[in-house]
């Protein structure tokens, strides 16, 4: 069976028995189906999102206008993030003695978004119905967003060889260091903006 027909097999394994699915994928690296499962989360997500959304504060625009722009932005910043942060994390995980390869992590990464579709329906409850069921709505989506973070974890350690605690650590650095350099960045143009503007006070 060649890696198309396999594609179901790896999204029911990723669900039913996610380790041995997603050592599987980072082996065969499908990285065009891991993309497809990506895009088509983004895709579906963004459409719930906005179809709950109000248009009354947006006179003369419609939702399929809306729609149109909100997917493409969201398909292509979603796309670009993606191999952004799975590049930062494959050299987090090189640094911290990783051994696999990046086309294997990025198809790892990406068939560990597939429960992510189950926001959708969630979405809906929480907007029809009442507050007990919003509520549960509220806690079932947060469960959803944890499974995928522990899946993630997992395409790490698959992917990479790795302990689960090395991949967990691997995970919080990849995080923890971009964030960091944005706020150093931040404080940078801060202090930098004081200087020129103190020297500005000083000419007049």
């Amino acid at each position: 069976m060649d890696v198309s027909g396999r594609v179901l097999d790896w999204l029911y394994g990723v669900m039913a028995s996610p380790v041995e699915a997603l050592r599987a994928v980072a082996e065969e690296k499908p990285v065009w189906w891991a993309f497809a499962v990506v895009v088509g989360a983004v895709t579906l997500l963004s459409f719930g999102m906005l179809s709950q959304a109000n248009l009354d504060a947006l006179p003369g625009v419609t939702f399929e206008d809306l729609l149109g722009s909100v997917l493409i932005v969201a398909i292509v910043a979603s796309t670009v993030g993606y191999f952004i942060g799975v590049g930062i994390l494959h050299l987090a995980a090189l640094l911290f003695g990783g051994e696999g390869s990046f086309a294997g992590l990025v198809s790892a990464m990406g068939f560990a978004q597939f429960p992510a579709l189950l926001l959708l329906p969630l979405m809906v409850l929480a907007r029809v119905g009442g507050p007990v069921v919003a509520g549960l709505s509220t806690v079932a989506s947060i469960g959803v967003v944890v499974w995928v973070a522990a899946l993630s974890v997992i395409s790490l350690r698959e992917a990479h060889g790795m302990s689960t605690r090395a991949a967990i650590g691997t995970c919080v650095f990849s995080i923890v260091i971009p964030v960091a350099a944005l706020v150093g960045l931040a404080l940078l143009v801060v202090v930098i903006a004081g200087i020129i503007g103190a020297g500005s006070s000083i000419a007049l």
